[in-house]
């Protein structure tokens, strides 16, 4: 800007007028300003003040600024476009300027002239100015990229360029545009702090390389500003994001419950996109479900499906997968599944015998791995049957229920004492949580005889007797019950040669009754007298019923054995009292030690 010197004195209306109109046109963009010398009374130094210089780019309104003026009464001012030169204005009063519009002209290469007259009619002659250009057209062809993107192009907001850009990595723009005159080029509103440095004047790079350290998440409109020389200027602009965040999955909606046991084969679910949001970033792409043991299966973009359950404790995760691979927290589901019934172990009973009386506590032993058991939805059911077979009891006909749970009591109305021989039939329905359900097979439990019969401390009084009716053993025994018994019962007792085989038959050398009541206490001492008429080594067998007429627990244990001698009474004599001579002592010795034996070898 120049300041107006050396003004010759005017009216005080001119020259306050003069000094506005220069204030004024210090805002005017283009043109150059000259100063007026009408005080050294020059008349014929007329001249541009300033410009346009040669090679200068104008454009727009270029004022045109005319100095050492003195007594003049107009200017022209006239313009060259390379063949013919052309009235722009003709100025009449200070400050001696003209607002050109160079629009109205073609661009190109141009000069200016002028030519002041005087109050008498004479002229200053023509002052030339230096070849400038016209440019009154803006940069064309503009293009703005960034490159590296994972998707779009960044053309518009559908089709939104998306990165991965870390915080402190760098994103690379590119640029281009056409004009004659260019001079540079700005990028603003870039994320991060700041702009890009300018690119231009001088040499220009055509590219920016935006690394601020501080790239955030979000999306931006980045703006291409484009400028000549005469200072037109072109802009565009592209659509960028960042996004380095994964996506929130939906809350599913899904057939099968959580936080309890259940059958499920398969679970259908639907609804993730409900509530799953990407936070402004790309926008889900798609949606990813497994259970936690297996991999991740892609579902697509609806967020529903189906899916296989295996058996046990499952989770079940879902997430979200965004447009440009970022993988959102998985929501986590906790699936029960069984679909195992339970296991039946053994049945818990008291020993069955018709001595039996009030109830009797029953109970089976389940398992079920998962779910486990429901007692409350099991239960027992019982019959009886006359040979421990089949599925339905055959006495009862059919099954009685005792009631629920894994364990009960029957009936304290059953009258067991009628029942040994028969079976106690048992089933069992077990049921787990999960709603497993298994009835037991048939189980048979054989009612025995509550009373048993045993015969303990059997003794002779001697080893070898005197075959023959008049000498005469005592054998001693105590007979037992297991219980209380009031009624009466048998002893006999027998003999059987030693050397005996199998079809040998026992000989019955006495008997004995207990009588009724004589059990009450359980136990009988029983005294009994034998003989045995012809000589050898005999078996002697104590038996309790031995006709088994009283229903017994166990009938095998009604027995008792003793090893006894009987000498031949004419090889040893008629001895009185059977008071044995030295050799039957001797025959005595070693019959014993051959008893003693056999006991050792039946032991």
């Amino acid at each position: 800007m120049h300041i107006v010197e050396g003004l010759v004195p005017m009216l005080s209306r001119r020259v306050f007028l003069s000094t506005f109109v220069v204030i004024l046109l210090c805002a005017v963009p283009h043109g150059a300003w000259i100063t007026v010398d009408a005080a050294s009374g020059r008349s014929d130094d007329l001249d541009f003040s300033g410009g346009p210089n040669d090679g200068q780019v104008i454009s727009g309104t270029y004022t045109i600024l005319m100095t050492n003026v003195a007594n003049m009464d107009f200017i022209n001012v006239e313009v060259f476009d390379g063949a013919t030169w052309s009235p722009i204005a003709n100025v009449t009063d200070a400050p001696w300027l003209s607002a050109w519009d160079t629009s109205s002209h073609s661009d190109g290469d141009h000069q200016l002239r002028i030519e002041g007259t005087f109050t008498n009619s004479t002229t200053t002659g023509w002052v030339v100015s230096p070849t400038f250009t016209i440019d009154n057209t803006a940069p064309t062809g503009l293009s703005l990229s960034a490159s590296g993107s994972v998707i779009g192009d960044g053309s518009s907001t559908i089709s939104r360029a998306w990165f991965t850009t870390a915080e402190a990595g760098t994103m690379n723009f590119d640029w281009n545009g056409s004009d004659s005159h260019l001079s540079h080029a700005t990028l603003t509103n870039v994320p991060g702090s700041g702009n890009p440095p300018q690119d231009g004047p001088g040499a220009i790079l055509n590219a920016w390389a935006w690394s601020p350290g501080d790239l955030p998440e979000g999306t931006w409109n980045p703006v291409l500003s484009v400028f000549d020389e005469g200072g037109n200027s072109a802009q565009t602009s592209i659509h960028i994001g960042i996004d380095r965040s994964g996506p929130e999955v939906g809350t599913p909606s899904l057939s099968v419950a959580t936080g309890s046991w259940t059958d499920a084969t398969i679970l259908i679910f639907n609804g993730l996109s409900s509530g799953a949001t990407d936070n402004d970033g790309s926008g889900i792409d798609t949606y990813h479900v497994r259970d936690s043991t297996d991999e991740w299966a892609d579902i697509g973009s609806a967020g529903s499906g189906t899916m296989n359950l295996d058996e046990g404790v499952r989770t079940i995760q879902f997430r979200a997968v965004d447009r440009v691979g970022n993988i959102g927290d998985p929501l986590n589901v906790t699936m029960m599944i069984d679909r195992s019934a339970p296991v039946a172990g053994g049945w818990i009973l008291p020993s069955l015998t018709d001595s039996l009386s009030g109830q009797v506590a029953i109970s089976i032993d389940a398992t079920d791995e998962n779910a486990g058991i429901d007692v409350a939805a099991c239960s027992i059911e019982y019959g009886f049957d006359s040979n421990g077979a089949g599925s339905t009891p055959d006495i009862s006909s059919d099954w009685l229920s005792v009631g629920s749970g894994t364990s009960n009591s029957l009936s304290a109305a059953i009258d067991w004492s009628t029942r040994a021989g028969q079976f106690l039939s048992l089933r069992a329905t077990l049921v787990d949580t999960a709603g497993n359900t298994v009835t037991t097979p048939a189980s048979h439990f054989l009612i025995l005889p509550g009373l048993d019969f045993s015969i303990s401390d059997a003794s002779l009084d001697r080893l070898i007797v005197r075959a023959g009716s008049e000498d005469t053993v005592q054998l001693e025994a105590n007979i037992e019950t297991n219980e209380v018994y009031a009624g009466s019962v048998i002893v006999r007792i027998e003999s059987a040669p030693a050397s005996r085989d199998s079809m040998t038959q026992w000989t019955t050398l006495n008997s004995v009754s207990i009588n009724t009541g004589y059990l009450m206490d359980q136990q009988e001492r029983i005294f009994v007298n034998i003989t045995l008429l012809t000589a050898g080594e005999f078996d002697i067998r104590v038996i309790v019923d031995p006709d088994n007429s009283i229903s017994e627990r166990d009938e095998g244990n009604n027995e008792a054995f003793l090893l006894i001698g009987a000498a031949d009474p004419e090889v040893i004599g008629s001895v009185s009292g059977f008071a044995p001579d030295l050799v039957l002592l001797l025959l005595a010795g070693l019959f014993a030690s051959r008893v003693l034996k056999r006991r050792e070898a039946a032991s």
